[in-house]
């Protein structure tokens, strides 16, 4: 059924059951993974205002391509066709060109427990994904 899943992950909670949910599906519908990490802009990191200067972004995003790469070698093994990406900007804008742009068509988002200042300053990348995106179906994962 599908072909493609991206999954959003960013090692949450949530991202960790929306991986596990994906890997299920990936098995049952021999479907390839994209697992994709954006790092949002540093002002936003963390729902605080942070000066670009105290984050290391090239930092940040070299951990994560190392724990994705471990992940994507485990499920290799397991004999899953997975894929990764590590993207700068705004989480919900990339999730979805990243899969429009490489034919996913399923999305699968875990949900954070956001507080309501949270989720006012910051939005919820999950219902922005869900609300925009036209060409993917999109699962949110509890």
């Amino acid at each position: 059924m599908y072909k493609k899943i991206l999954v959003g992950y960013d090692g949450s909670e949530g991202g960790e059951r929306a991986l596990a949910k994906a890997i299920e599906l990936a098995k049952s519908f021999n479907s390839e993974l994209c697992l994709v990490t954006v790092i949002p802009p540093a002002s936003v990191i963390v729902g605080e205002i942070v000066s670009p200067d105290i984050i290391n972004t090239a930092t940040i995003i070299d951990s994560t391509k190392k724990k994705l790469d471990d992940v994507t070698k485990k499920l290799e093994s397991e004999g899953i066709k997975v894929k990764y990406e590590v993207l700068s900007g705004d989480p919900a804008d990339m999730i979805i060109n990243y899969s429009v742009s490489n034919g996913c068509d399923l999305i699968v988002l875990g949900r954070r427990r956001l507080s309501r200042f949270e989720r006012l300053i910051l939005g919820s990348v999950t219902s922005n994904v869900a609300g925009k995106s036209t060409k993917a179906d999109v699962l949110v994962v509890p």
